[in-house]
């Protein structure tokens, strides 16, 4: 029992090391930081919201928080998901130490954007404050659940997606153009009421869809859709295992491929 909580000290002590890390040289010698993280997915939002707000007259009442509560998790998805099939090959030095977890790498990747995220969220905030809405006691157990679920779907779609790219180089390239489809798929510039009702069927066959609509309704209704918090578990799970069976069959070849 004590040898199993030291391995697992060990592996708590080396993900936060190397999330750390990562942070650190994502912003090295960026004047803004971590501001970045924010600036980014805001820009968009700015873009967003003259384009079908202002010229194309959506007519959503409060629709920059209506934007954010789904695009800045969307950046989450989209930044790991953009990550994800490099996440060995671009590692590759320390892929090759025997020793080495070689599943932490995706992890850390996972962890680096989900704090970008959460830096996000206070920003939300405020601009939730500003439009009279105000956060509910719901996101004190919401964001926790809704973390994990995104984050088993991401980890998962990582693992999975790095190990594809060891053997198959033209799935990043795959994955730019995915994600550009994805995120129009996506209810996050526009709301799932305004999708017409024999739609929403598509809606289920999109394993991104049903996360970003858990979000919105937590950050903008501060509330928690079982349905698609459901759905969103489901993708999760399936996910994770597949991406980790994935793995664990593969990862032997890496070091020999990399």
């Amino acid at each position: 029992m004590i040898l199993i909580e030291k391995r697992a000290q060990r592996f708590i002590d080396l993900i936060i090391v190397l999330t750390k890390k990562q942070l650190t040289v994502r912003y090295q010698s960026s004047i803004l930081g971590y501001l970045w993280s924010v600036l980014n997915p805001l820009g968009f939002a700015l873009v967003y919201f003259i384009v079908f707000n202002i010229y194309l007259r959506f007519n959503i009442e409060n629709y920059i928080i209506v934007l954010l509560s789904a695009l800045f998790p969307w950046q989450w998805i989209a930044n790991t998901l953009g990550e994800a099939p490099h996440t060995f090959v671009a590692n590759a030095a320390i892929v090759k130490k025997v020793a080495f977890p070689r599943w932490t790498i995706p992890l850390v990747d996972c962890l680096q954007n989900l704090t970008h995220f959460l830096i996000a969220i206070p920003v939300y905030v405020l601009f939730k404050l500003y439009h009279s809405g105000y956060p509910s006691y719901n996101w004190l157990y919401g964001i926790p659940l809704l973390a994990l679920s995104t984050g088993m779907l991401l980890y998962g779609a990582s693992l999975l997606l790095g190990a594809v790219n060891v053997f198959f180089r033209d799935i990043g390239h795959l994955i730019s153009v995915l994600i550009n489809i994805l995120f129009f798929a996506t209810p996050v510039i526009y709301t799932i009421s305004q999708i017409p009702e024999k739609y929403h069927i598509y809606l289920y066959y999109n394993p991104f869809a049903p996360i970003v609509i858990c979000w919105r309704y937590l950050l903008l209704n501060n509330d928690i859709n079982s349905k698609w918090f459901f759905i969103s578990i489901l993708y999760g799970t399936v996910f994770l295992i597949v991406g980790i069976l994935f793995y664990k069959k593969t990862q032997y070849k890496f070091a020999e491929l990399l």
